[in-house]
């Protein structure tokens, strides 16, 4: 592809050397660069690329396209190219060699602290249900057809992303379903993407080691409702939130809000649970549809509600909602491990201090006998949180068990005490640093009717312990001891 090409889009600054380079290739990260490539830097959150400048060189870059001025000794040979901004140029210029695979596809993007992966799979099951082809790219993984591939992270980096969207395009699908998260678009990885319907679940405290402020994380998530087509696109708004005037001023698409608290174009009544999952009355334009979720939380009915805007917009029926909605199975979401036991156990991905409170109050309204906690904290990670989750557990479960989550390089012992500085009850809680232990306690400690709530890392399959990535499944561990526990009464 010609470097004329490649650039289209692109707010360039300066270019030093030849203009007119033929490009074999692509890269962001200079390990990649083969003989003839552009690579394409910019200033990272812990590493500026800049830096690898010469490595790129030697790898074979024939062009360097970076936001910094070009370096002194810069060989004569070699095409630089100045851009504004690193990381948006990555978006367009991704686009442009993969020659705008986006343009056939209609994009749902979902973002918000909490229930983006579960409006993603209810709003999945809704198409499939309606036999509308679908991809989704989420926290979980990425799949589409007959691929599942693995997620690194949330929302793919550029390279990745415009190559996925090729992959989906050529398996005839038109629809994909994308988890936008904060960092992702504060990131500008979707940048220059146009978006056919965007959904907003919720705002609370999260990674605020990353966005410092709730003003800028915010602001990251506004990002996603700029790029909704204003002619046939849609934002799906949760007006009973508090920032919800911030969405609808921040987008120019028609706005189809939902709630429960507050009057809406979606809203639900008749909210009941039980341990089979929560029902309730979803009331839209279309008409009044019931509708009983497979799995536990009230909070799944603003998921649900979200996910009923976007299938609407999609041209899905009100039966075929009902369908895709009611066979919905999002894993590690209120996710049940039951190996007979005469007590429930539940593992969530809940990781933050509203969806651990949403959890435990989910929890409270099906128990039976008392409610045991067991979760932790992320290392690493915002630390401001951590009393205040400990605090939401002291309020909300009968005995919690303070354990490790991912403690990556931070020191478990310093994580476990900004929980417990949260704890007022002491008489109530455990500490049990190794989770496998400590989810093992709870399972012996349980009796009849008691609800073992596991929390914080849902689908996961591994733990970070310092840097490594080393095989963990909540739901395997407990299904583990639960049976080990069965055994033994047998």
């Amino acid at each position: 592809m010609s470097l004329e090409k490649l650039l289209e889009n692109v707010d360039i600054v300066a270019v030093t050397g030849q203009s007119e380079a033929v490009i074999t290739g692509i890269a962001s990260k200079h390990r990649a660069v083969k003989e003839g490539y552009a690579w394409i830097c910019y200033k990272g959150v812990h590493v500026d690329g800049h830096q690898f400048i010469n490595r790129a060189i030697e790898k074979g870059a024939r062009v360097i396209i970076g936001d910094q001025p070009p370096p002194q000794d810069l060989p004569p040979n070699l095409t630089y190219v100045q851009t504004s901004n690193g990381r948006i140029a990555l978006s367009h210029i991704a686009a442009n060699w993969f020659l705008q695979p986006a343009k056939q596809l209609r994009l749902i993007g979902i973002t918000g602290t909490n229930g983006k992966t579960s409006t993603a799979y209810f709003t999945e099951s809704i198409f499939k249900a309606a036999g509308i082809k679908t991809a989704l790219l989420g926290t979980i993984d990425y799949h589409f057809g007959k691929f599942i591939l693995p997620a690194k992270t949330t929302t793919p980096d550029q390279i990745r992303l415009h190559n996925l969207f090729v992959r989906i395009a050529d398996a005839k699908i038109k629809h994909v379903i994308m988890e936008a998260s904060s960092q992702g678009m504060a990131q500008h990885r979707l940048s220059g993407l146009t978006f056919h319907t965007g959904a907003f679940t919720n705002l609370t405290q999260d990674h605020l080691d990353y966005h410092h402020t709730m003003e800028s994380y915010l602001e990251s998530k506004l990002t996603l409702f700029r790029q909704i087509d204003p002619e046939s696109g849609c934002a799906i708004i949760n007006t009973d939130l508090p920032t919800a005037n911030r969405v609808v001023e921040a987008t120019n698409a028609p706005v189809t809000s939902y709630g429960i608290k507050s009057k809406a174009d979606l809203m639900a009544g008749d909210i009941s649970s039980d341990l089979n999952g929560v029902s309730f009355n979803a009331i839209t334009p279309k008409g009044k549809v019931f509708i009983k979720l497979p799995m536990l939380g009230d909070y799944n009915v603003y998921n649900a509600l979200a996910s009923i805007g976007i299938g609407l917009h999609n041209n899905c029926s009100l039966s075929q909602i009902k369908k895709g909605l009611e066979s919905t199975a999002v894993p590690g979401r209120f996710e049940s491990v039951n190996c007979g036991q005469d007590f429930a156990v539940i593992v969530d991905y809940a990781h933050t201090p509203d969806a651990l409170e949403n959890l435990l109050q989910a929890a409270n309204r099906i128990k039976r006998n008392r409610s045991i906690c067991v979760f932790g904290c992320g290392g690493d990670r915002d630390q401001s949180k951590r009393s205040m989750m400990g605090e939401i557990a002291s309020k909300l479960a009968d005995y919690s068990i303070i354990t490790s989550d991912n403690p990556r390089t931070e020191d478990p012992d310093k994580i476990l005490a900004g929980i417990t500085s949260g704890i007022t009850d002491k008489t109530r809680y455990h500490l049990i640093p190794d989770r496998r232990i400590a989810i093992r306690h709870a399972i012996e400690i349980a009796r009849t009717g008691d609800l073992v709530v596991i929390a914080g890392k849902g689908h996961e399959d591994y733990q970070i312990i310092g840097k490594e990535k080393l095989p963990f499944d909540d739901r395997q561990v407990a299904r583990e001891f639960l049976r080990g526990c069965l055994k033994t009464l047998s």
